[in-house]
């Protein structure tokens, strides 16, 4: 039978650094201990969707496939608020091959030995998963499970150690993790650090990535610094990306932004991939933007990419227009 655990607090003295290594590894199965969690990590947990939204919650940590998320404030299920984060690491002859971590009142369950550790501190806590998540092989058995229970972490040297993940002669999975999570999770000094690797980075791919961690910080208005990286970014592969999130961030600037992007491109790719970000708006901004390309003054291969996707588009709108055309 599986065994329901609820997640509990434990009054005891602090154990040291060097110890908690050891008392994970000590057995088999599941080790769990808890500290403050992040305020801006929501409450993570596992969501299930249903017809009317995510109507269940709960975590398998036995389960093949598994997902968090920080949560929804929209959904009819969601666990009760907590300043606790539990994380939970798995060992298999006294190796560690798996970590979870999610909000001390999410439900979870196990058909393995669970073994809560007492009086782990934040720090002890916080250097364990960066040195589980540096140690060599680490990074492609564990794949990014330490950077994210690192992130969920309150104490202020979570962001230090996401940060030193991020930089430059790092693993580029490692760095992308670290971004990521440094997006979602730590607020607005997280969002200000991958700021920085969007504008600054000297590697293409990672300035392109942090342009989609900007896009998925919600919570924030980043839209400029994506539309600055459009502008200003020296590489045609990130300006076209920054002009795909643009139009993916459901902003109502980002139709005129990005018409004036192409404009302004002297490069033929990324004006072609300034059609594309156009022809994803939301809410048939889409037909309206490209329709206004073909009726505009522009170069006859920019008309020939607007007219390509408003066929691809489908829309009473676009199939009026193109019969327009036809005629």
């Amino acid at each position: 039978m599986r065994t329901l655990i609820a997640a509990v607090l434990f009054s005891i003295p602090l154990m040291c650094a060097a110890d908690i290594g050891k008392d994970i590894a000590a057995g088999d199965g599941w080790a769990s201990w808890q500290v403050a969690k992040v305020a801006d990590a929501g409450e993570p947990c596992c969501y299930d969707s249903g017809r009317s939204g995510i109507d269940r919650i709960g975590c398998d940590l036995d389960g093949g496939n598994w997902s968090v998320s920080i949560g929804d404030k929209h959904a009819s299920a969601k666990p009760a608020a907590s300043d606790t984060l539990t994380v939970y690491a798995h060992v298999v002859g006294g190796k560690v091959d798996n970590i979870r971590a999610y909000a001390a009142t999410c439900p979870v369950n196990t058909r393995q030995a669970l073994r809560p550790l007492a009086g782990v501190s934040a720090k002890d806590s916080i250097d364990w998963l960066e040195r589980l998540t540096t140690a060599t092989g680490a990074a492609k058995s564990l794949d990014d499970e330490p950077v994210m229970a690192l992130a969920f972490h309150a104490d202020a040297e979570a962001q230090s150690a996401l940060a030193r993940m991020a930089a430059a002669g790092q693993p580029d999975k490692r760095r992308e993790a670290a971004l990521f999570w440094l997006g979602q999770a730590r607020g607005a000094a997280g969002v200000a650090i991958v700021e920085g690797f969007a504008r600054d980075d000297a590697d293409t791919d990672i300035r392109r990535h942090a342009l989609f961690v900007l896009s998925q910080a919600e919570e924030f208005d980043t839209y400029p610094k994506v539309l600055a990286s459009a502008h200003n970014d020296r590489s045609g592969e990130v300006r076209s990306q920054a002009l795909f999130w643009l139009a993916q961030m459901e902003d109502a600037r980002a139709s005129q932004d990005i018409v004036a992007a192409l404009r302004r491109e002297q490069d033929a790719e990324v004006r072609e991939q300034a059609v594309f970000a156009l022809s994803q708006l939301p809410d048939g901004q889409n037909d309206a933007a490209l329709i206004a390309i073909m009726r505009g003054d522009y170069p006859r291969e920019v008309k020939q990419k607007a007219l390509f996707w408003l066929g691809q588009s489908g829309s009473d709108r676009a199939m009026a227009f193109l019969d327009e055309v036809l005629r």
